[in-house]
């Protein structure tokens, strides 16, 4: 997890600067946290949706590190995302599972949820990955 996470640092500055974290990583699971901050939200306290989008696109990258070791030139290729109900005030996880990896393409599922309301949704994305010829 530890070697992920510098890699994020290094690699994607974004990481630190939407101070995002990791909270987990398991075969084909992995799970991001956004700490909670003022400066990435909008009115009334409601994190922007860019954000969350940002955040489930790490998870889904931590998952498919978790089964494949760091692959820097893994690259997002889709990623939809269905907001279910406003994120405010609070810090927010999103946990991704992988559906498939296959030899070019890797397929994620990632739920986004408060940190205390893990059972009640702020957003769900599907996303797939491209994969580079040789890892």
């Amino acid at each position: 997890m530890a070697e992920i996470e510098q890699f994020f640092v290094e690699e994607l500055p974004f990481f630190e600067s939407l101070d995002f974290a990791i909270e987990s990583v398991d075969d084909g699971v992995g799970v991001v946290r956004f700490r909670y901050d003022e400066k990435w939200t909008r009115p009334f306290g409601v994190i922007n949706g860019g954000t969350l989008m940002a955040l489930a696109d790490v998870a889904a990258y931590v998952a498919i590190f978790s089964r494949m070791g760091i692959v820097p030139l893994a690259v997002t290729n889709e990623l939809k995302m269905n907001f279910l109900r406003p994120a405010v005030g609070r810090d927010v996880l999103a946990r991704a599972e992988l559906l498939k990896v296959g030899r070019r393409v890797a397929y994620a599922v990632v739920d986004v949820f408060m940190n205390d309301e893990p059972d009640r949704l702020v957003a769900h994305a599907t996303t797939s990955y491209v994969l580079p010829d040789e890892i």
